[in-house]
């Protein structure tokens, strides 16, 4: 899913195209190509530029692969459009799993980085959105960094073909492959971060690689009032913050609850949430501890990301030291197996 509960979106095509009635698969619009056009939906209605149609959902077909646009952005596949209560929509991308890796690849990673990081960041890439897939899991733009063609390379595409199919297996199976910027040290349990299944390959392992990355070690000076501010949006009545304590922190550091004491009450949260609440480009992970100083919070923290499975700065100091795309994911993922799903 690219959007949802959207009121209208722009839509182009620079090749041959058709507009499809998602129900019906009846032709509505056709032609050699579409300059941009707001497409809307009122009810059953789809409002196309000047034209109306009786659809509560359609799907726009380009004969050249990549060439749809929507909102500025070029993607792969088709773009799907369905109506949604009231007068809303949303819309889909639907393309194939090594389509979709390339859109993904040069917007997780840098696209100059060595070779053997990019390509374990493609496998990992694949092994997780297969499981999702397995799992019958919905993908967004939430779940990864995935616009489309603009972050795709000669150079990137060819490292996704070069592995094509190429997956991890933990006791016959995919599983949810996280990766993330920096761990810090020490990467992270993924139960202990989203409560998934213990498994050997999420479990944490020892970094010593992400050293030199500029989030390996950060500090933060947050003031309370403005921090009320953005709590209260999940959390309204808090006033008057006096400590923010990190609770249970697992193997990589990364605590699992916070606790906030306030002039009225106190209040545990989730570690991730509040995160996020707060600001992820401000508070960079959840191993932190935080010091109360006055009218701010002094946040010292370790990482960027919620440093489970592979860390990409140590998965590209890897390879700068020769390590090859298969070792990198065996150290971060222990206990895998490499299966090449299809060819």
């Amino acid at each position: 899913m690219l959007l949802k509960d959207a009121d209208v979106v722009k839509l182009a095509v620079h090749a041959p195209y058709r507009m499809v009635d998602l129900h019906s698969g009846k032709t509505l619009l056709w032609g050699d190509k579409l300059d941009e056009t707001t497409a809307s939906f009122r009810g059953d209605e789809l409002i196309f530029g000047k034209e109306r149609f009786r659809a509560a959902g359609v799907k726009m077909i380009s004969r050249r692969d990549g060439a749809v646009e929507l909102n500025g952005t070029r993607y792969r596949g088709e773009i799907s459009l369905a109506a949604e209560p009231p007068n809303r929509l949303k819309a889909v991308n639907r393309l194939n799993v090594e389509e979709y890796v390339q859109g993904v690849l040069g917007s997780e990673m840098p696209s100059y980085w060595d070779k053997e990081a990019l390509m374990a960041q493609a496998v990992s890439i694949r092994t997780y959105v297969l499981y999702r897939k397995t799992e019958n899991k919905d993908f967004s733009a939430l779940h990864l960094a995935y616009q489309g063609t603009k972050n795709e390379s000669w150079r990137l595409n060819k490292i996704v073909a070069e592995t094509r199919g190429i997956v991890m297996f933990y006791d016959g199976r995919v599983f949810s492959a996280y990766f993330h910027s920096t761990c810090g040290g020490h990467t992270e349990d993924a139960a202990h971060v989203f409560g998934d299944k213990d498994i050997l390959p999420l479990s944490g392992v020892g970094c010593g690689f992400c050293n030199g990355s500029k989030y390996y070690a950060w500090e933060a000076d947050i003031n309370k009032a403005d921090t009320e501010k953005k709590l209260n949006k999940a959390y309204p009545g808090i006033k008057g913050i006096s400590t923010v304590t990190p609770v249970d922190p697992g193997p990589g550091g990364h605590c699992s609850t916070v606790e906030i004491k306030y002039s009225n009450g106190d209040l545990k949260m989730g570690a991730n949430e509040f995160r996020l609440l707060v600001g992820p480009n401000t508070i960079f992970s959840t191993a932190f501890t935080a010091q109360d100083a006055g009218n701010e919070i002094k946040f010292k923290g370790s990482g960027w990301g919620h440093g489970v499975g592979m860390c990409q700065y140590g998965a590209q100091k890897m390879a700068e030291g020769g390590y090859r795309w298969y070792q990198i994911l065996r150290h971060y993922y222990p206990g895998v197996e490499f299966v090449q799903v299809y060819q």
